[in-house]
């Protein structure tokens, strides 16, 4: 069948088609084909895509959708015309102006608003026609693109389809002048699926960054870094059951840390749900979690610029999974429920256990998000401020390789911040685990659970500065610059640090004495270098005088693991921030050589460490 690019038909046209069609004969073999279903069982019947385009221009039609709460309510509208192959070979793109549901009301009108997506529209028997995907949103205006039911029953079959359809003037040649100057020069673009994340306002900043923050490279990470997350509450309980038109929040993770997106419910066939009427991340074969969901109000944008969107006030436990993630709707199975642990305990100084934050990972690409957001979250909430304090963190990774051999990855390290970065340093560890063992390719990695203890150890940022060394000598510590040394003899020397809190210097601590062994062939000056291991200088680098590394071009990152033990032995060499390490080197010189002589020893601060310190003791 020729199919024109775009397909208007007036009312008038349509009538003279119809005569035709009366007056030609019906075979006497020839028997009405079986009404079109949605569903298997013949529950929901349908009107296919060729019935549709067909529509004379103004069709009545009718659709339900959410703008309060979780019930839905009805809107009305009419047929505009169709653009062919808009979403798709074969696959065209409906068009109807609809009325009611806030979308041609207030001042401003909302429009077709985010959240709409997969709101069912109906003809007059009842029957699917499709769902709400695509919309004038910059203009607010009440013209809906809508994905054909046929289409989106056939989901599980990648398609490629421009996100964002033009209306040229040449393409609108059939339609009533009104029409032609409403649309002429627009496009409609896929309206956008609200993501959101729990943590609330406090919460929301920090969630994006981590996002931003985190690793990911598959299409679900992609697709949350490019958009971001709005805020909700954690996952509560709804009664309501999911229905057509309904509220329906589709997330990457669950519970205390819920992520994803918000839509409406297009179909339901026995357990499965078809929703959205457009891709979320268009992941194709996936696991995301459903829920109900509640909505508080419709936003209706003034600007022109962002879209009006449908504010969610609540999200659902977990019902079901979706499967799927194709171009043209999701569709999941309710009861189906799947993921893993992610688990943060808060205990305050004392070891005393405060408070949990837990959710459940459905969706493994963003397994390094979650992980990452649970402690970081935790520490900003219950801390209460905008991200200052010290904590101390401990994370286990469980998993499992082919095979079912299990095994974990256990770290630790001391965070402090203030500025409101604490969070961010939090996130920063965990979440590099979680993905470098998840985007490995030495293994076939299942992360199983991810928990981690976060130790509140203060309100406050309290870090610690090398800031001297002494030496014993002569019964006492003295400092340990300027002092001499005999050939052959032992120093025992310790760090000096001094103590910020909220950055302002609060006074100084000594750290762990060492006592190293200087030769006799020793000459010039024993040089004692303090640092902190983060701040240790490389092979092939040197460290200026204000600390700042530099290393030559040819110095390359840490040789990449060629085995699946060596990666985890990298993972876990972490050196916390507490940990220092002590350099003393001095030039020697025989009858017969020369070289410089190096030996090595490690200490630990009360706190996060930072900065370099050298002192020189002359050799006599």
């Amino acid at each position: 069948m020729n199919r024109p690019i775009l397909r208007w038909l007036s009312a008038t046209a349509l009538s003279g088609l119809v005569a035709a069609t009366l007056v030609a004969p019906m075979s006497a073999a020839s028997a009405a084909p079986a009404p079109a279903a949605f569903c298997a069982d013949g529950s929901q019947p349908m009107v296919t895509q060729d019935e549709a385009v067909a529509f004379p221009e103004g069709e009545p039609v009718t659709g339900l959708t959410v703008v309060k709460g979780t019930q839905p309510v009805g809107f009305t509208g009419e047929y505009v015309g169709h653009v062919a192959d808009a979403l798709g070979k074969g696959v065209d793109m409906l068009l109807f102006e609809l009325s009611g549901a806030g979308i041609d009301t207030g001042n401003p009108r909302a429009g077709i608003w985010a959240g709409m997506s997969g709101s069912p529209v109906y003809a007059q028997d009842g029957r699917l026609i499709g769902a709400v995907a695509y919309g004038l949103t910059g203009d607010n205006l009440p013209i809906a693109g809508v994905t054909p039911a046929e289409y989106m029953k056939q989901t599980g079959v990648d398609r490629s389809a421009p996100a964002r359809v033009a209306l040229t003037r040449s393409a609108l040649s059939g339609a009533s002048a009104a029409t032609e100057r409403q649309l002429a020069g627009t496009s409609l673009p896929k309206l956008k699926t609200r993501k959101v994340v729990a943590g609330g306002a406090k919460g929301n900043a920090l969630a994006n960054r981590t996002l931003k923050r985190v690793p990911g490279t598959s299409a679900t990470a992609r697709a949350a870094r490019a958009g971001g997350f709005a805020s909700v509450a954690a996952p509560t309980v709804i009664n309501d059951p999911l229905v057509a038109g309904g509220n329906v929040a589709i997330g990457y993770s669950t519970g205390d840390l819920f992520s994803g997106g918000v839509g409406t419910v297009t179909a339901i066939c026995g357990s499965t749900v078809w929703a959205f009427g457009h891709a979320m991340d268009f992941a194709g074969e996936t696991q995301l979690s459903i829920h109900n969901a509640s909505a508080a109000l419709i936003v209706p944008d003034s600007t022109g610029t962002t879209g009006s969107f449908k504010q969610v006030s609540q999200v659902g436990q977990q019902i079901g999974t979706v499967n799927y993630d194709g171009y043209g709707a999701l569709r999941g199975q309710i009861g189906r429920v799947s993921g893993f642990p992610v688990t943060t305990n808060v205990l305050n100084a004392a070891g005393k256990r405060i408070d949990t934050y837990a959710g459940t990972v459905v969706n493994q690409d963003m397994a390094p998000f979650a992980a990452a957001y649970a402690p970081a979250f935790a520490a900003v909430d219950t801390l209460d401020n905008s991200g200052t304090g010290t904590v101390r963190l401990v994370w286990r990774i469980n998993y499992t390789v082919r095979g079912g051999r299990a095994g974990s990855l256990i770290n630790t390290d001391v965070y402090s911040a203030r500025g409101g970065e604490l969070g961010d340093y939090l996130a920063t560890g965990i979440g590099n685990d979680v993905a470098s063992l998840m985007g490995t390719d030495l293994a076939d990695v299942t992360i199983t659970s991810v928990t981690s203890h976060l130790t509140l150890q203060s309100a406050k940022s309290v870090t610690y500065r090398h800031a001297g060394a002494q030496r014993w000598t002569g019964g006492k510590w003295v400092w340990a610059n300027g002092t001499t040394v005999k050939k052959g003899q032992t120093i025992h020397v310790r760090p000096v640090y001094r103590q910020y809190v909220n950055g302002r210097p609060q006074g100084t601590s000594v750290g762990t004495a060492r006592a190293f062994a200087i030769s006799k062939t020793a000459r010039g000056t024993v040089k004692v270098t303090y640092a902190a291991k983060s701040q240790q200088v490389p092979e092939g680098c040197e460290m200026d005088e204000e600390g700042d590394i530099w290393c030559d071009d040819e110095f390359g990152e840490e040789e990449e693991p060629r085995t699946f033990a060596q990666l985890l032995k990298q993972l876990d060499a972490l050196v916390p921030s507490t940990h220092g390490v002590v350099n003393v080197s001095w030039k020697w010189k025989s009858k017969r050589a020369k070289g410089v002589k190096e030996r090595e020893g490690y200490s630990v601060a009360p706190g996060a460490i930072t900065g370099t310190y050298t002192a020189g003791i002359r050799v006599r």
